[in-house]
């Protein structure tokens, strides 16, 4: 299996993840925050998972904002979310994530998971190796470490997150 391959099957999993977790919330599951809890809310890490991972592709490793879905195809007021102006997990994500039509922010969410996988399915072995200016992690990194290191790891640890908020509301986190 080459690398493109493995990345895009790491991509579904954890897409797969992500949405059977909040298929069946209830509002009140999805916008639950414990007394005290640092955490933010279900809906919150929810919609910055989405919206990360269009921005990160679209407008960061491809510098093209015109293709920046959530802008692009009018998200904003489709969904009733904002996605705030550095998309940082805050009490205003989940506070926005609340207000939000959450089946249309998941419909969302299933354009941006399309786009990613047309987007990976393009690439050539090449393209992973150009290297891009990611000012947070210090440097520059390369396209496929970009991938590998940030966007599939935001991923999965966020649906993770997701999976162990709706288990300790009693709900089934993981599917297994």
């Amino acid at each position: 299996m080459d690398v493109i391959s493995s990345f895009r099957g790491q991509f579904a999993q954890a897409h797969e993840m992500i949405e059977q977790a909040v298929a069946d919330l209830t509002p009140e599951q999805r916008n639950y925050r414990g007394e005290g809890w640092k955490i933010q809310s279900i809906g919150g890490i929810y919609g910055h998972t989405v919206t990360s991972e269009d921005y990160l592709i679209n407008i960061m490793i491809r510098e093209k904002p015109e293709d920046f879905l959530f802008v692009r195809d009018g998200w904003a007021e489709k969904t009733g979310y904002d996605a705030g102006e550095d998309g940082q997990l805050s009490e205003k994500i989940s506070a926005a994530a609340s207000a939000a039509d959450f089946d249309a922010l998941r419909e969302y969410g299933k354009q941006v998971y399309a786009a990613t996988d047309a987007w990976l399915a393009s690439l050539s072995t090449s393209d992973l190796e150009r290297k891009i200016h990611i000012p947070w992690m210090g440097g520059d990194m390369s396209v496929g470490e970009i991938i590998g290191n940030i966007l599939i790891w935001h991923a999965v640890q966020h649906g993770g997150e997701i999976c162990a908020l709706k288990g300790v509301q009693g709900g089934q986190g993981l599917p297994f």
